[in-house]
């Protein structure tokens, strides 16, 4: 059983049962001392027979929800509102299959959220790991090895501290943290998806903005210098591959027949809640949500574009950008050659560092590569429940 309390994670499931497994048998390696909910809105069946026995991970404590299939975005929405609704605990996090949490981490967080009740959320630092190609073992690739390689920082770490709405609001469009990640008090993460799952934003990119921006709006957030979370990167049916990208870059998505009903709504929710916290009329609000937008989205859609136009092309596309960014591209605008350079020699933006690099210091990281390397303790059993292709 669970020795802490206060904290549950959400675990929540689309298919990817290799990694499901995974997941399961680090959080018995670690001893995860939490109470852990699965919702699982997959479609294939071997999660359920893998979990609905408790005695296949005896170390856990957890409970196994199975869902209606996520078929959309509703669905999932749904799906975590009424899993939130059935957390008991006073804070919560959230989980993917393909994230591997520090207990001391969150510890961490879960302690200093206890003694600053205005702050919304708190994480350490978030990592990524890559695994290479199993040249002798093709049926464990993505999911363990021993060519491992770690990102020390997916996101930047730096605290927001502003105290205004408003202030905080500009800030995390200007430095995305990713707060999706954090522990958050129940009833926030419960209050935010109820807004998401009433709006129905079916643009994944803008449904996954709405629950971190009002976050940030209920208060500050902390992130300490310790590592919180390592994340895998370029996985079996990651976010970023396809997920968020099934509907094309930004740009393509913004040309979608549903994007402007989504972003009205996105625009809409958000100035309601920073006029509600600060006490400014709503088109005020409204007008620092777009801002903060159109500040945010101009280096995403300079790099989605640049690399479809020649040379000279990209060159003119982001100095209009920059120009269509207000106070943000004027700072731009000094660094442009630089910024240029970066983009047109970015790959994703990470230094990857193999695991053998790592210092005798990197503890957490060495952990972390120590378990992807050991594979399944029966290769049929792993296959059993391998991601559908």
């Amino acid at each position: 059983m669970s020795d802490n309390k206060d904290l549950t994670i959400l675990l929540t499931l689309w298919d990817r049962v290799s990694y499901t497994r995974r997941w399961m048998a680090y959080g018995s390696k670690v001893n995860l001392p939490f109470k852990v909910l699965i919702a699982d809105g997959g479609s294939d069946e071997s999660a359920a027979d893998l979990l609905s026995n408790p005695g296949n991970f005896p170390g856990l404590d957890y409970d196994y929800v199975r869902y209606p299939y996520d078929a959309s975005p509703t669905h999932y929405y749904a799906k975590v509102l009424d899993a939130l609704n059935r957390v008991e605990t006073p804070f919560v996090v959230l989980a993917d299959n393909d994230d591997f949490y520090l207990v001391e981490g969150l510890l961490r967080s879960l302690e200093f959220l206890k003694d600053h009740s205005d702050f919304s959320s708190s994480r350490g630092i978030i990592g990524g790991v890559r695994l290479a190609a199993n040249a002798n073992r093709p049926e464990l690739n993505n999911v363990y090895g021993e060519n491992v390689s770690f990102v020390r920082r997916v996101y930047p770490d730096k605290s927001n501290l502003a105290p205004t709405a408003v202030e905080r609001v500009h800030n995390y469009f200007s430095s995305y943290r990713a707060n999706w990640y954090d522990v958050f008090r129940t009833e926030q993460t419960t209050s935010s998806f109820q807004v998401l799952r009433d709006l129905n934003t079916q643009d994944l990119i803008l449904s996954q903005h709405i629950p971190m921006l009002l976050g940030v709006i209920a208060g500050k957030v902390n992130i300490d210098s310790n590592l919180y979370l390592v994340r895998q990167l370029e996985g079996l049916g990651s976010c970023d591959q396809k997920e968020t990208r099934q509907n094309g870059d930004l740009f393509d998505r913004m040309l979608l027949e549903t994007w402007s009903d989504d972003f009205r709504g996105f625009v809409n929710v958000i100035a309601h809640a920073i006029s509600g916290k600060d006490g400014i009329p709503l088109d005020e609000a409204r007008r620092h949500v777009k801002q903060g937008y159109r500040d945010f989205i101009g280096p995403h859609l300079i790099y989605d574009l640049q690399g479809q136009l020649p040379p000279k092309g990209s060159i003119r596309l982001a100095r209009n950008v920059i120009s269509f960014m207000g106070p943000v591209g004027s700072a731009l605008r000094k660094l442009y050659p630089p910024v240029q350079r970066a983009l047109s020699g970015r790959t994703n933006g990470r230094k990857y560092v193999p695991a053998s690099h790592l210092a005798m210091t990197d503890n957490d990281f060495k952990m972390i590569s120590d378990f992807l390397a050991e594979p399944p303790r029966a290769s049929k059993d792993f296959q059993r429940t391998k991601l559908k292709e």
